[in-house]
């Protein structure tokens, strides 16, 4: 049987560990490894992380960052250390299903996949679902393109921590590093060089979504979307598919890049007493990238909600910030 080892990096989740690696010690078909990377967030979560392991007996190794360098860099640095034949990258403040590593371990193993994933419920900090963020799979094996054409029309997610990976996918520093959104281009590299991709559609992983962190904070990473965008182009038009996937990497850029950074400035101007430092600066780098002629094919494509924000904020940010306050 396989080997598992989960790779848990720590980094400012005091209140949330201990229910991370209950989830873990939960597990019906246990891990073989749990490594801890201190991601040095000046507090004391890897103690508390530390501690809780020990009274229970359990073994872990723990690596140790210098300095705080980034969920990238310290998913990388825990998989340096793990002897796994299978991985798992699970987030601090996140839990999981009990039946998650035997879920996805016998659909990677009967399928003989390179990774499997399961669907996501994203919760709030007092445990209530608040959605699915995936839409239902419709099949139990794909093909490495189809989910990667299922990550560009975001009916699949590029969580990290939704996934088990043969450890050979992997290489040997997969996340990019040095920047936010470190997910989405490595799992679209990884999507088209696999062959097989097993579907768990049972939502097994439990997302907690707060405020404060990178995906609802304005700050220099926000604009790290922008470099995704870049990347998820180069691995599409290198695997031969940028003419082809052209709608849907169009719906893509607008979706995941262009209204995520705007959604996050916006917010932040909703929630601030005054408008943020960056506020200006992400709404003109969004609005340079907008363009009216891509309206028309946006709503022959399919992508409705894309081609009202490309009008809307090509004409009248103002407007549709108003609006996104009261959604």
């Amino acid at each position: 049987m396989n080997r598992v080892s989960v790779v848990v990096p720590v980094y400012r989740c005091l209140p949330y560990v201990e229910g991370c690696l209950a989830s873990v010690l939960a597990q019906t078909r246990p891990v073989d490894e749990i490594v801890l990377v201190d991601d040095r967030g000046g507090d004391e979560s890897m103690a508390v992380a530390e501690g809780f392991l020990r009274e229970r007996g359990v073994d872990f190794r723990s690596v140790v960052h210098e300095r705080n360098r980034g969920l990238g860099r310290a998913r990388n640095s825990g998989l340096s250390a793990a002897t796994g034949d299978l991985i798992w990258f699970l987030d601090s403040d996140d839990e999981a299903d009990p039946r998650f590593v035997e879920l996805l371990a016998g659909a990677l193993e009967d399928g003989s996949a390179d990774f499997a994933c399961t669907r996501t419920q994203r919760v709030d900090e007092h445990g209530r679902v608040l959605q699915i963020d995936e839409a239902p799979y419709e099949a139990i094996v794909v093909s490495g393109k189809v989910f990667a054409h299922l990550l560009v029309t975001g009916l699949a997610k590029a969580y990290a921590c939704t996934k088990l990976f043969r450890r050979e996918l992997l290489g040997d520093r997969p996340w990019d590093e040095d920047q936010g959104y470190e997910d989405m281009a490595p799992l679209m590299r990884m999507s088209l060089e696999s062959n097989r991709i097993a579907l768990v559609d049972e939502p097994l992983y439990r997302y907690l979504y707060r405020e404060g962190s990178i995906s609802t904070s304005l700050n220099r990473r926000t604009f790290d979307l922008f470099t995704v965008e870049r990347d998820v182009d180069i691995a599409v038009s290198e695997a031969g598919l940028g003419d082809r996937w052209a709608s849907e990497m169009r719906g893509f850029r607008y979706r995941e890049i262009l209204r995520s950074v705007a959604h996050v400035a916006m917010r932040a101007d909703h929630a601030a007493a005054s408008r943020p430092d960056l506020y200006d600066e992400a709404i003109s780098r969004v609005r340079s990238r907008v363009s009216m002629r891509d309206v028309i094919p946006l709503l022959r494509t399919g992508h409705r909600r894309e081609a009202v924000f490309a009008a809307m904020v090509g004409v009248t940010p103002g407007l549709y910030s108003t609006i996104l306050r009261y959604r």
